[in-house]
């Protein structure tokens, strides 16, 4: 794996309107310090609910019973989810019977088996969070124990796996792992002076503990970026960043509606500046620029996988921080005043 300085100083293809940033671990470093406040927050979240730690075996057979009970009765939705969660585990490349736990195992330094030229990816805490609720409900259902949970809280908190666990995640987190960014601040600023829209879309939610606006303001980027400019769980449902561009075709509507017709953005004049791949997808199948910057510890690989080949064809351009990305977009900036 190498890691290198991307830094490129030409001028995107063509001039920017706005540009749309990630939050999480993009607008703040991807460090020690973020990675131990995942393990505490993991190790909270499972004292406070109980959730167990199965063996392997229990919980791959409690996944095929709820497969075999999806099968015979598709209506049963905590059997569904289990079923829907041991799918997405399982093509992030953990297996569902074996995730439970994962997650302590992952950030007390051992190694997580996982393919040799694949980027390296986070455990993903939510599903196991979700799974390990799923399977809990599963194994008191099973046995006639009456639950603590009231009837709508499994799927809102624990079912769906995703907003609820979300919420519930973001709370554990808190923002004590960020510090205040000026000289991002100061960059950010220097666009929206010369006309450019910023923005963040994120997959946290806008408002609450542990949320994006109290994120923003710990970085110091609360009254930088608009708060209108900013785009949660709660604007893009019931879409998601992913390999489908509704998501960020919903995000540019938003902001042109509050724009002048005469001087609305096409998805040309857009960059969707991301740390995650796979996002980037959709936002190249809307017509977006696009820009990925690696985490801190990751880089390109020297041979990539065809699956890796096939993300890197959504990406333009790659920088080494989002500082060398907002770098580039203001010297364009510049030269284009200059040009004028």
């Amino acid at each position: 794996m190498t890691t290198k300085t991307y830094f490129d100083p030409e001028p995107f293809r063509e001039k920017p309107k706005l540009v749309i940033l990630d939050l999480d671990c993009f607008l703040y470093p991807y460090d020690k310090t973020y990675r131990n406040a995942v393990l505490r927050a993991w190790l909270e979240v499972r004292k406070e609910y109980g959730l167990p730690i199965l063996r392997r075996k229990i919980a791959q057979k409690l996944i095929a019973e709820a497969q075999e009970e999806t099968d015979k009765n598709p209506d049963d939705v905590l059997c569904r989810c289990i079923c829907g969660l041991a799918e997405r585990l399982e093509s992030k490349g953990f297996t569902g019977g074996s995730v439970i736990g994962m997650l302590e195992v992952y950030y007390r330094g051992r190694r997580v088996a996982r393919p040799v030229d694949v980027q390296a990816l986070d455990p993903p805490y939510k599903e196991m969070i979700a799974m390990a609720y799923n399977l809990r409900l599963l194994q008191d259902r099973k046995s006639g124990k009456k639950t603590q949970l009231t009837r709508d809280e499994p799927r809102e908190k624990i079912v769906e796996g995703e907003k609820g666990i979300t919420r519930l995640w973001h709370r554990h987190m808190g923002t004590g792992y960020l510090r205040r960014d000026a000289a991002l601040a100061g960059k950010i600023q220097r666009l929206t002076d010369a006309g450019v829209e910023v923005a963040v879309l994120t997959h946290s939610f806008k408002h609450g503990e542990g949320e994006a606006m109290e994120k923003l303001e710990k970085l110091g980027l609360g009254g930088v970026i608009r708060e209108q400019n900013v785009f949660g769980i709660e604007e893009i449902s019931p879409y998601r960043k992913g390999a489908k561009p509704e998501a960020f075709e919903k995000v540019l509507a938003a902001i042109n509606h509050g724009r002048d017709p005469a001087d609305s953005i096409t998805p040309s004049e857009t960059i969707m500046a991301e740390d995650t791949l796979g996002n980037l997808e959709g936002a190249k199948k809307a017509g977006m620029q696009t820009v990925w910057v690696p985490r801190r510890d990751k880089g390109v690989p020297n041979r990539s996988s065809p699956q890796l080949q096939r993300k890197l064809a959504s990406v333009d351009r790659i920088y080494a921080t989002p500082h060398e990305f907002l770098d580039t977009v203001g010297a364009g900036m510049r030269t284009s005043r200059e040009a004028l």
